[in-house]
């Protein structure tokens, strides 16, 4: 699996954490918790925007 695949398997595991934690704390967007979440994934996201650059 080359480097590009596998950050999209990790995205694609991180938006199911992302999901599975705000709804663990009733969709409180601003729970530390999911604000981490979700700017690891905005990262992760950023890195494969870049990709080939």
């Amino acid at each position: 699996m080359s480097h590009y695949n596998g950050l999209h398997v990790e995205i694609d595991q991180m938006k199911k954490l992302l999901e599975h934690t705000a709804k663990e704390y009733m969709y409180n967007f601003r729970h530390p918790q999911v604000v981490e979440i979700s700017q690891q994934l905005d990262r992760l996201i950023v890195k494969v925007m870049g990709y080939g650059r």
